[in-house]
């Protein structure tokens, strides 16, 4: 278990020296998972900002369809504003349609997620109808009785100054075993998840290794610069613990939109977010889609339309060219996603390559190779190397893989400059690539 959540200056400077070595290195992080996989070790998740109430209800059934044609297994909602007390029903019409366009639906019923990113305010894991741990028990029998495949408990509410951080700490377990016995009462199939914070060390080892939360995310993508060398420290740490105890890594790199003041920014400082602009946010969506396991994005960040009426949430289909391009851009790194089957691909870095300057990262993920230029400087990826998706663009004549997995048309043949524009990525900029395919010589 790691004791801290973010790379210290050695693990950098360790980094540093490995990229400057002359020979190429490999390093094998995570192996291919063969065999049948459960659907949630390598789901991936639309979340739904914010809290969902009545009005919410009426209009989440109608997204279902889209959500499940951007290329998401599943979607999880937080209905802390619906009374189930007078009716289940909005809740069971949101899991209804969420099946009917082939979802699987989680149900958050807590979490700390009104908090801003500091120790001055106290967590409180409830807000609207949520009233209690045990109001979430008896909750959560209702949505699994409504069809719900999981239950999801947000953010936990943790804090570093809690004086009764024990008795708190074994009420949580409690919880967490009652659920699952909910849960077992209705398949294997079904799921709890959670978020947990890295540095309260001890808390986040019972989460990970006592308590075996299906989906245990964590928040070291939340606070890691956009940095090619820490990127690659926090995604192999946490890969690695995983791996030692049976657990699939679940990724989540956004911090959620619902705080206190709903306007207000809700980023760790020097973190990749803060001041992050759409072409960055493209850029950690498609680094997220390659990496083996689990992972979440926001519907909003995948390009529906999201408002809201102080923190209830107001989703709806794409409604200008903006966000209709990121919703194409998102499908095609699902798409690619599933057809290379990276939730259960093997995970490697790649460093001291030719073209490979300081702050560029390259891993391989399956088949693919994923390029993160971090630095300021343009990178070119050898012409060998097909380009099947990149952060910066939707054009089909940027993303050549377009034609054969969306089927917008026969696959097209460029020539050798129009392939080198296509292979040049510009600072910021995220990509993958199919390379040339290396035989074993025969002796």
């Amino acid at each position: 278990m790691m004791s801290d959540s973010q790379p210290t200056k050695t693990h950098l400077n360790t980094a540093a020296r490995v990229k400057a070595s002359p020979y190429v290195r490999t390093q094998l992080i995570h192996r291919h998972s063969s065999g049948p996989t459960p659907w949630w070790r390598t789901a991936v998740v639309a979340e739904i900002p914010g809290v969902v109430d009545d009005t919410a209800a009426e209009m989440l059934p109608k997204v279902m369809p889209l959500i499940a044609d951007m290329g998401f297994q599943a979607v999880v909602f937080r209905p802390a504003l619906i009374d189930f007390y007078a009716s289940v029903d909005p809740v069971k019409r949101i899991i209804d349609a969420a099946h009917d366009a082939g979802l699987r639906a989680l149900v958050r019923l807590s979490g700390a997620d009104r908090a801003p990113n500091d120790e001055s305010y106290k967590p409180d894991p409830f807000f609207g109808f949520e009233k209690s741990t045990a109001d979430t028990i008896v909750r959560a029998r209702e949505v699994l009785k409504a069809g719900a495949d999981g239950i999801d408990l947000g953010k936990i509410a943790e804090s570093a100054k809690d004086p009764n951080a024990e008795k708190h700490a074994e009420e949580f377990t409690q919880l967490i075993l009652l659920l699952m016995a909910e849960l077992a009462d209705f398949s294997q199939d079904h799921i709890l998840a959670a978020s947990a914070r890295t540095d309260l060390v001890e808390n986040y080892r019972r989460h990970l290794e006592e308590e075996w939360i299906h989906h245990l995310r964590d928040d070291r993508l939340y606070r890691v610069p956009f940095d090619a060398d820490a990127l690659t420290y926090v995604i192999a740490a946490t890969i690695g613990e995983r791996d030692r105890v049976g657990s699939p890594p679940v990724w989540k790199a956004m911090l959620p939109r619902m705080v206190a003041t709903p306007s207000a920014e809700n980023v760790h400082k020097n973190s990749w977010e803060d001041g992050a602009d759409t072409a960055r946010r493209a850029s950690m969506r498609i680094l997220l889609a390659g990496l083996p396991g689990a992972v979440y994005l926001p519907f909003g960040f995948s390009g529906g339309h999201v408002e809201f009426e102080d923190v209830a949430v107001r989703p709806s289909a794409p409604d200008s060219e903006s966000e209709l391009a990121r919703v194409r851009h998102t499908q095609l790194a699902l798409k690619l996603r599933e057809k290379h089957d990276l939730g259960n691909g093997s995970f490697a870095w790649v460093t001291a390559l030719d073209w490979q300057p300081p702050k560029v990262g390259v891993f391989m993920s399956g088949g693919i190779m994923c390029v993160v230029n971090t630095s300021d400087k343009d990178v070119d990826v050898p012409l060998e190397n097909r380009l099947l998706l990149r952060s910066d663009s939707t054009e089909d004549e940027a993303v050549p893989a377009s034609q054969d997995v969306l089927k917008t048309g026969p696959v097209q043949v460029f020539s050798a400059s129009e392939r080198a524009i296509q292979n040049c990525l510009t600072p910021g900029t995220t990509a993958w690539f199919e390379p040339p395919r290396v035989d074993a010589p025969d002796y």
